[in-house]
């Protein structure tokens, strides 16, 4: 019988820098940055990000959603999330977190 030594992978959401160095000193795997948690998370600023690149030593994702709410976005507001991916790529994030749902409560696969 072969032990399982892999230990399970500790992803924390945070609001801001501040929740991001309290995830990694208190042992964090990984982080998922974003703005105002109160609304589910939203894509945080630029300088927020350029922050983390500075101060992390664990990886960390950023959402990428342009308001609370529902995961249904207009063109206009999809637009906005391409661009924001474009801008977290360019700043050298390692990965990003979004959800698009179809107005029937489906994954928008097309969008995805």
């Amino acid at each position: 019988m072969v032990a399982d030594t892999q230990k399970p992978l500790i992803e924390i959401c945070v609001e801001g820098i501040d929740g991001l160095l309290a995830a990694q000193a208190a042992g964090a795997d990984r982080v998922e940055l974003c703005a105002s948690l109160i609304e589910g998370g939203i894509t945080p600023s630029l300088g927020t990000v350029r922050t983390a690149l500075e101060s992390a030593t664990i990886p960390f994702h950023v959402i990428v959603r342009p308001r609370g709410g529902d995961f249904l976005y207009s063109e206009a507001e999809y637009r906005s999330m391409l661009a924001d991916v474009e801008a977290l790529r360019e700043l050298g994030v390692s990965g990003v977190v979004v959800g698009c749902l179809t107005a029937d409560g489906a994954i928008d696969e097309t969008r995805m």
